[in-house]
């Protein structure tokens, strides 16, 4: 059964499907078909996520349908007003606004939750990332990144003060529908990934909520809810694994059932990604490309929501802690703020005759 956007919502509904599917990995090519996200099971019968003009929702809107509601969307043109736009396709204009530090650059793509993976698994997994990361100038970076090659990226670098990118924060224009955001309380506002040819890896935020915006460049996302189905498919791939892609779905069986939800994120738009949705993103074209990551802060009905997964573990993880008390406080408050949604909706509701 594929599920309906509105289906992915129900955090209650479990996921049923059809045979395994792995309908896209025979299409990829390339030397990096091992991630590519067309090889992800039920790839042809992905979901679409809703498109919205961002110039047509209101702050508003987007609050109480988005937001609130823990969905995600497309905002189209969302930064086409950005300096950015414009500015940053120009490596000399970047050169001469960024200072010339050391920055931790990329050559294939990390595991993303290796904490979660089996003792034995962990070193091995770090071994990988320190092969394949490695300090370099930053206008050395800028300078190699537009050029013909493989996977080559600078991941999250924080646009602020003291960061190399500090004086790009000037070309960023903000978002006509959120105008002022709540300050996220883990992620610095803004952070920067430029890059070649990149893919990240299944992932989710524990908390803050995102805008995945391209200044420069497309990306496709494919999304998953953050229910249960999710979970079970995808943890125990992390643990004996570590990476989500090129997975075996006869021995996980699970992963190859997941269905997808898809977005094509083209230049000038966001892409909201609320908190706990797991997501893997690929570059697409062979151009360079930039994004900026945007993040303000989760509401606390959604961040203390037990029926998410994620939440139920960092519950389990940090109650015996000194953020106790701020765990139950959450916990209260999004159990409060359902109990008054659902009185509302009832006074709402039309009287039966």
């Amino acid at each position: 059964m594929v599920r309906t956007m509105e289906q992915t919502l129900t955090l209650e509904q479990p996921l049923t499907s059809g045979a395994l599917e792995t309908d896209g990995a025979d299409e990829a090519g390339g030397p990096h078909a091992r991630w590519h996200l067309s090889g992800f099971p039920n790839y042809r019968h992905a979901l679409p996520v809703d498109e919205i003009s961002a110039s047509k929702i209101t702050e508003k809107e987007f609050l109480d349908n988005y937001v609130n509601r823990n969905r995600p969307c497309v905002l189209k043109g969302a930064v086409r007003h950005w300096p950015a736009f414009t500015r940053w396709r120009q490596i000399d204009y970047l050169t001469s606004r960024t200072a010339n530090q050391k920055v931790e650059i990329a050559s294939y793509p990390g595991p993303e939750l290796i904490a979660w993976a089996e003792p034995k698994l962990k070193k091995t997994l770090l071994d990988d990332v320190a092969a394949t990361h490695r300090e370099m100038p930053l206008h050395d970076f800028l300078n190699e990144v537009p050029r013909q090659g493989d996977y080559f990226v600078l991941p999250a670098c924080p646009i602020e003060p003291g960061s190399p990118m500090a004086q790009l924060e000037a070309d960023i224009g903000g978002y006509r529908f959120l105008p002022s955001p709540k300050r996220a309380l883990l992620y610095t506002p803004y952070r920067a990934f430029i890059y070649r040819d990149s893919y990240t890896d299944w992932h989710f935020h524990s908390t803050d909520e995102t805008l995945m915006t391209q200044v420069v460049g497309d990306k496709e996302v494919l999304i998953l809810p953050p229910d249960n189905a999710s979970w079970q498919a995808l943890l125990p791939v992390i643990r004996e694994n570590g990476y989500l892609f090129d997975v075996d779905t006869h021995k996980f069986p699970q992963f190859g059932q997941l269905q997808p939800i898809r977005a094509i994120v083209e230049e000038g738009d966001a892409l909201y990604i609320p908190v706990f949705w797991w997501h893997a993103v690929q570059s697409l074209g062979a151009e360079f490309g930039i994004t900026v990551a945007s993040t303000f802060m989760t509401p606390l009905h959604i961040n203390g929501d037990l029926r998410f997964p994620a939440m139920r573990k960092l519950f389990g993880t940090y109650i015996r802690t000194r953020h106790a008390p701020l765990l139950l406080a959450m916990v209260a408050y999004s159990l409060g703020y359902r109990m008054v949604q659902r009185f509302l909706s009832v006074l709402e509701s039309p009287r039966r005759v």
